[in-house]
């Protein structure tokens, strides 16, 4: 990694200031309740941390690996001040979504084949869908009604809720704490790394590592596969990745 300097940090957070109040903007519209001092704050301290841990010989804009780092340091932060418990299930879907896909952004590899960049979005779209249900304040809750069901729906969904507790029981111990954790214990991600001994960047590759398990494991169940995901995987720490 190529260490920015100081110079460089402080002119890029004067530079892109205006483009985090805009994020902030972005969130405070879709919940409108929120406190915008708090916003705007957590979203200022989000650009100072991603000028701080920009690497420009990775040849990614700042803007767009600064994206999810300020979404997520306001995300940090409502959660922190209690937030989550008063929105609900969908101020946690938008921050743990933001997390898995400030992840893919650092590790995503060059475009391959039209059929293997297909095959990576629909992954992509099964982690996120699993992100919204796992969102929901526990596995068994049924998801807000959103107007007439027909039977047809309301099994479909009661379905995918099954899948999705049974694929999370499969899943190594570490891997499944903290997802449990994240999702139902309303932990930050910060939280969760400090009983680990491991860093907020580390923990945020343990939940996107854990949410790809977790697709797996649905994938398996829906197929009627009862191999377990613990004999197939090694719990993944700080020293197995990817």
């Amino acid at each position: 990694m190529t260490a920015i300097t100081i110079p460089d940090r402080d002119r890029l957070v004067e530079t892109f200031r205006s483009y985090a109040h805009a994020i902030a903007a972005e969130v405070l519209r879709k919940f409108p309740s929120l406190e915008r001092d708090e916003v705007r704050g957590a979203a200022e301290l989000g650009l100072v941390e991603a000028a701080g841990s920009f690497d420009p010989s990775r040849g990614v804009l700042f803007k767009t690996f600064a994206y999810y780092r300020i979404r997520g340091s306001i995300y940090d932060n409502l959660r922190k001040m209690g937030w989550f418990a008063k929105e609900g299930a969908r101020l946690r879907f938008e921050s743990a979504a933001n997390e898995y896909m400030s992840d893919y952004s650092e590790t995503a590899a060059a475009n391959g084949s039209p059929q293997e960049t297909h095959a990576e979005l629909q992954d992509i779209a099964s982690s996120v869908v699993n992100c919204y249900f796992l969102s929901l304040s526990s596995v068994t809750q049924e998801l807000p009604e959103t107007g007439v069901k027909s039977p047809e729906e309301s099994y479909a969904q009661n379905e995918a809720q099954k899948n999705l507790h049974k694929a999370l029981s499969q899943l190594p111990p570490k891997n499944r704490q903290v997802l449990e954790d994240y999702y139902f214990r309303d932990q930050t991600l910060d939280a969760i790394g400090q009983r680990l001994g491991l860093s907020k960047s580390w923990v945020s590759r343990l939940h996107a590592k854990s949410l790809d398990l977790l697709r797996e494991a649905v994938r398996q169940t829906e197929k009627g596969d009862s191999r377990n995901l613990l004999t197939q995987h090694s719990p993944v720490g700080n020293d197995n990745w990817r």
